[in-house]
C-alpha cells in the first residue's frame, strides 16, 4: 500500500486552513499550524513530505521562515502561497530555496498539480536535456546559467532570456519547458521579429469565421495552442507598440478575445520572452514599455556570447566536427591546429549559429583534416590586441585593404605610414563596437591618452 505524501500548511487564515485540507485530502494527510512559529515547532515531531507556505503572516513572515528553515539544514520542498500577481515576492521566495508558488485564489486543479509534479513524478536531470537539446559547453558563464534553469525552471515563474543573435535562446526556453511542471503540455513560440504586422492579431488570439473577409472559418491562436504549456515570445523588443498593449492586459488578466469573438477565453501557459536587444535601455528610449517588462522579466537570465564562454570554443568545434563528419561520412575527419587557432581567435558575432555553420562548411570542403582554407573568410581575418601586461585581452576581426598604384613607383615610408594609420582607424572603430568601455576606460585598453583617443575619434 503506498504511503500518503503529508503536507503542511503555515498559514495565519483558518479558513483557508478548511479549504486546503477539503481539497487535497484524501490524496494528501494535511497538518496545519497557523504562524511560522508553530510550523518550525511542528517540525520538531512531522517530518511533512511537502510544506505550503503563506507570505504574508504577522510576527514572522514567510520568506523569515524560509530562511529559518534553511538555515537549520531542513530541505523540505515549500510552496510558497501568494496573492495574485504577487511575481517579485515569488522571485524572493524562489531565490531562498522555495521549490515553486501558488497563487490566491487557489485553483485546485492547478494546485494539486503542482503538488503532484513536486512529490509523485520524476523529471529528467538538467544533463539529460542538455544531452537531447544539444547544450554543448563546461564554461563557469554556461554552468552559471544552469543554475538559474535549475533553480527557476520548475516555477512558473515569468522568465526573460537576453542575450546576442545565436546565443541559443530558443534552445534554452526549451530546456526551461523541460524542467518545468508543465513539460508534457505544448511549447509554443511566437517570434515576434518574423511574424508579419498584418497578421500579428490573427495568429496570436485566433479568430471566429466571419471576423474579416477571408475567414470562412474559425482558427485557433498560438495562445490557445500553448494553453497547459509554455509560451515563448522570441524576440519580444521588435513587438510594435499596439501588440504590446494588448499582451500586457491578457498577461494581467489571463483571458483573451479572438478576432470576432464575443466571449473571452481563458489562459494558462508559462510565459518566457527571448530578445536580443537590452530591453532596459528599449524603455529608456521609449520602445518598448516599462510596465510590460516588469511583467515578463520576473527573472532575467543573461545568456553569455560565445567569446566569453572559456573553453567552449574548442569544445562545441569538435563537437561539431564529429557530429557533421557522421552526417556526411567523413567520420574520421581531424582539424588542423592552425584552423583551430584561427577559430579560437575569431570574436563570432553570431556565437554558436555562426560556429556551428562554419564547421559544417568545413566538414564538406576537407577531405582528411580540416585546415585554414577550409573555413569561411571572415574567419581568416584575425588581428589579436594585447593588453600593456601582454596578456591576452580581445580578438577583433580586422580587414584592411591596400590599394598600389604599380604603374609608378611606390614610396614604401609613405604608404607604411599610410597603412598604419589605416589599420588604426579600424582597430579602433571595432574596439569601440566590440567592447563595452567609457572613452577614458577604452583609452587605458588601448595604451594611449584619453585626449588622444578624442582627436582620433573626431
Amino acid at each position: 500500500m503506498n504511503q500518503v505524501p503529508t503536507i503542511l500548511v503555515i498559514d495565519d487564515e483558518p479558513a483557508v486552513h478548511k479549504i486546503l485540507t477539503r481539497a487535497l485530502e484524501p490524496e494528501f494527510s494535511v497538518y496545519a499550524v497557523s504562524s511560522g512559529s508553530e510550523g518550525l515547532k511542528k517540525l520538531g515531531s512531522l517530518s511533512p513530505d511537502l510544506i505550503l507556505l503563506d507570505l504574508r503572516m504577522p510576527r514572522m513572515n514567510g520568506l523569515i521562515f524560509l530562511k529559518k528553515l534553511r538555515e537549520r539544514g531542513n530541505n523540505t520542498p515549500v510552496v510558497i502561497v501568494t496573492a495574485y500577481g504577487s511575481v517579485d515576492s515569488a522571485v524572493q521566495a524562489v531565490r531562498l530555496g522555495a521549490a515553486d508558488y501558488v497563487e490566491k485564489p487557489f485553483d485546485n486543479r492547478k494546485l494539486k498539480q503542482t503538488l503532484r509534479t513536486l512529490l509523485l513524478r520524476k523529471k529528467q536531470s538538467p544533463q539529460e536535456i542538455s544531452h537531447q537539446l544539444r547544450i554543448i559547453g563546461e564554461s563557469p558563464q554556461l554552468k552559471e546559467v544552469w543554475q538559474l534553469i535549475k533553480k527557476y525552471g520548475p516555477t512558473d515563474l515569468p522568465i526573460l532570456l537576453e542575450g546576442e543573435t545565436g546565443t541559443g535562446k530558443e534552445v534554452f526556453a526549451r530546456a526551461l519547458h523541460k524542467i518545468s511542471k508543465r513539460n508534457q503540455g505544448p511549447f509554443v513560440p511566437i517570434d515576434c521579429s518574423t511574424l508579419p504586422e498584418s497578421l500579428m492579431e490573427s495568429e496570436i488570439f485566433g479568430y471566429e469565421r466571419g471576423a474579416f473577409t477571408d475567414a470562412n472559418g474559425s482558427k485557433p491562436g498560438r495562445l490557445e495552442w500553448a494553453n497547459g504549456g509554455t509560451l515563448l515570445l522570441d524576440e519580444i523588443g521588435n513587438l510594435p507598440p499596439q501588440y504590446q498593449t494588448k499582451l500586457l492586459r491578457v498577461l494581467q488578466e489571463r483571458q483573451y478575445v479572438p478576432l470576432g469573438a464575443r466571449k473571452s477565453k481563458s489562459l494558462d501557459v508559462r510565459v518566457v520572452s527571448a530578445s536580443n536587444i537590452n530591453l532596459r535601455q528599449a524603455i529608456q528610449h521609449g520602445s518598448f514599455r516599462e510596465d510590460l517588462y516588469y511583467r515578463i522579466g520576473g527573472v532575467t537570465i543573461e545568456l553569455p556570447p560565445l567569446r566569453k564562454r572559456e573553453g567552449d570554443i574548442e569544445l562545441l568545434t569538435h563537437y561539431f566536427v564529429k557530429e557533421y563528419g557522421r552526417k556526411y561520412n567523413k567520420s574520421s575527419l581531424g582539424i588542423s591546429a592552425e584552423a583551430m587557432n584561427l577559430l579560437l581567435s575569431y570574436h563570432w558575432p553570431g556565437n554558436v549559429r555562426e560556429l556551428e555553420h562554419a564547421v559544417a562548411g568545413a566538414v564538406l570542403l576537407a577531405d582528411q583534416v580540416i585546415l585554414p582554407q577550409h573555413l569561411p573568410p571572415q574567419s581568416l581575418k584575425v588581428i589579436t590586441i594585447f593588453g600593456d601586461n601582454g596578456n591576452r585581452a580581445r580578438r577583433i576581426g580586422l580587414e584592411l585593404k591596400i590599394n598600389c598604384n604599380l604603374s609608378k613607383p611606390i614610396d614604401l615610408k609613405k604608404m607604411k605610414k599610410k597603412v598604419a594609420a589605416e589599420a588604426e582607424k579600424l582597430i579602433i572603430a571595432e574596439v569601440k563596437k566590440r567592447v563595452s568601455l567609457n572613452q577614458t576606460e577604452l583609452a587605458e585598453f588601448l595604451g594611449i591618452d584619453a585626449k588622444t583617443l578624442r582627436s582620433k575619434i573626431k
